[in-house]
């Protein structure tokens, strides 16, 4: 009973290390996000910011889902990366990517605020799919 704990331990603290998305690791600054990208990703700054909102600091593009996507990555100085958005380009509905994220996370859905999420144990991360100004998916850590 022992060795299996002590596995199942060993199995959740190596999906929390992993967590987050392809390259990117929770906590990642931006600087370190780009290198472990090999050139995907680069800088970015938002250059009509409003006074409100918040903006990626780092851009790259993605096929996941059978969709492309322009990946925006969110780090602040203290904490670094804290969140991830994957925003559909081109044509797309809004079903489909409801459908290919149930696929990918399963058909037992939670809800929030109206939006489907996910709290995927194995990789470590919430994944929701929020629907303002089209869809996007939503990659964040999951909260303990």
């Amino acid at each position: 009973m022992r060795i299996l704990l002590a596995v199942a331990w060993l199995l959740l603290a190596t999906a929390s290390a992993q967590a987050g998305w392809r390259y990117a690791e929770w906590g990642m600054t931006e600087s370190q996000i780009i290198k472990a990208s090999d050139g995907m990703a680069q800088r970015h700054y938002e250059h009509e910011r409003a006074r409100w909102g918040e903006y990626p600091s780092v851009k790259a593009t993605a096929h996941e889902m059978g969709q492309d996507f322009e990946v925006w990555f969110f780090t602040d100085p203290h904490d670094g990366l804290y969140a991830i958005r994957l925003v559909p380009t081109g044509i797309y509905w809004c079903i489909d990517i409801r459908e290919s994220a149930m696929a990918r996370w399963g058909y037992q859905v939670q809800f929030a605020d109206g939006d489907p999420y996910w709290d995927d144990l194995r990789s470590g991360n919430r994944a929701s799919v929020i629907g303002f100004r089209g869809c996007t998916v939503k990659l964040e850590p999951l909260r303990e």
